[in-house]
């Protein structure tokens, strides 16, 4: 743990300033099934100024405005959110005395803690697209999700008209919902999301065992405001007000290996003796419509949309009828387990320390596996937020996604099999602890690999508006 980052007072989490928080970190954006990245470098910073004001303002030719979280009295039909890199702070003005409070990972960037990450191989900075290994090609993400793919082409337009009074757009990557929530794995997405004390009602709500009713402290996504260890992240940037109500992101365009996917489920899954559904199950945690196995380890029968995330693991949540500690139901090693531990006992001391709020889309057209092979590219795009790198991003994507023994009460061998950095050599996968295996699940690849990515912040409408101003201290 970082402990420089969690030292100094925290702001008390009462009622959240919606209004000034960027609408991206608190709304799940999920009737928004159309997504646009626009990646852009930062080319006369006077008039990049003069854009982001219109933007904040909202721009009369376009009708464009940031999003921020507050209520809507009618629902857009876009929204928008703005988010820097270092470089694309220092390029719009910020000053060095500003810049020097950013932790030493936001200011390394994506490309610098690749190996951190296990982006590395196949996944290293050397082979990411668009512009975004190289630092000074990526300053400002500007995010445009909507409705239809019609209001995604026409509001898309008018932001590039407006954007290229400032800036250069060095890449761009869509993002568009599959049906039903599903993802190009197969499996219903979105389910498990942390919400925020003094923010939106979740809409798969957790159990109030896990503390503070179910809800994550502020300070564990946003800047300024107690966290999980009753202290606060980046406490000195929180205390300007560059930093006060910003969070952080890593911007993520993940390779989904569809194709090698559904032929691992179709060799191995026989061998264990289960079905490619069960087999796809102890890998996710969660039957493919997203029941979890906690509670229902035999059957994907539907279960309510306010019974998914209504479990524990070492102990029992209401309507639980049995708890899981040692895996008999949902594997120690699954996906969600790793990512989500909840009550189990981890690397790191706290479960809720590395929790993420994912807004991301799939990209690529829809897999269909009776058709001839194809080179199209198929996967996630979007953010993974939180409110410091090492302590939470960092220490998810090393310590529990990528390192054996994350969890001490039951020590296991293998990485995440879904997002972990696997090799067929060594890659091991336990369908249940406490009892013998016949057929240990080994042999899988990489799944999922790293098209590109960006460490960003996402300022305040506040800092936005000093940024506008002529820089922001």
């Amino acid at each position: 743990m970082n402990k420089a980052a969690l030292a100094g007072p925290a702001a008390a989490a009462g009622q959240l300033p919606l209004d000034d928080i960027q609408g991206i970190i608190l709304r799940g954006y999920g009737s928004f099934g159309y997504a646009r990245h626009l990646i852009l470098r930062v080319t006369a910073v006077v008039a990049a100024r003069a854009v982001l004001g219109r933007l904040l303002d909202g721009d009369p030719a376009s009708g464009l405005r940031l999003t921020t979280a507050a209520p809507w009295s009618a629902k857009p039909r876009t929204t928008l959110n703005l988010a820097f890199t270092f470089e694309g702070l220092r390029a719009c003005g910020v000053p060095e005395s500003s810049l020097s409070l950013f932790s030493q990972e936001f200011q390394d960037g994506a490309v610098g803690n690749a190996a951190a990450i296990y982006d590395v191989g196949t996944s290293a900075p050397d082979r990411w697209v668009g512009n975004l290994r190289a630092r000074d090609q990526v300053h400002m993400l500007c995010s445009l999700f909507a409705t239809t793919d019609d209001d995604l082409e026409r509001h898309s337009a008018a932001l590039r008209v407006l954007l290229g009074a400032g800036f250069a757009e060095t890449y761009s990557h869509d993002g568009t919902s599959l049906p039903n929530g599903y993802v190009h794995f197969g499996y219903r997405d979105g389910i498990s999301q942390p919400a925020l004390e003094g923010g939106p009602p979740p809409a798969h709500p957790y159990p109030a065992a896990l503390g503070r009713n179910g809800r994550s402290p502020a300070g564990d996504f946003l800047l300024g405001y107690e966290n999980s260890f009753q202290s606060s992240y980046c406490p000195e940037l929180a205390r300007t007000p560059l930093g006060r109500d910003g969070s952080f992101g890593a911007f993520r365009i993940l390779r989904q290996d569809v194709r090698g996917f559904a032929a691992y489920l179709g060799q191995a899954a026989p061998k264990a003796g289960l079905s490619e559904d069960e087999l796809a199950a102890k890998f996710l945690g969660r039957w493919r419509n997203g029941v979890p196995l906690t509670l229902s380890p035999n059957s994907d029968a539907p279960l309510p949309p306010d019974r998914l995330n209504q479990f524990l693991y070492h102990r029992t949540a209401p309507g639980q009828s049995r708890p899981d500690p040692i895996g008999r139901g949902c594997p120690v090693g699954s996906h969600i387990r790793r990512t989500n531990p909840r009550d189990d006992t981890v690397a790191g001391g706290s479960t809720q320390q590395a929790r993420l709020i994912r807004r991301n889309l799939p990209y690529g057209p829809a897999f269909d596996p009776s058709a001839p092979p194809d080179d199209i590219e198929r996967g996630l795009v979007g953010y993974f937020i939180n409110a410091d790198f090492h302590a939470q991003f960092q220490f998810l994507m090393s310590q529990w996604v990528n390192l054996d023994n994350f969890t001490a009460s039951q020590p296991i061998t293998g990485r995440d099999p879904l997002i972990g950095a696997n090799d067929p050599v060594t890659s091991a996968f336990a369908l249940a602890e406490g009892k013998p295996t016949p057929c240990p699940v080994t042999g899988f690849n990489r799944f999922v690999t790293t098209r590109g990515s960006a460490y960003v912040f996402f300022p305040s409408a506040t800092a936005l508006r000093g940024l506008a101003c002529g820089g922001s201290s």
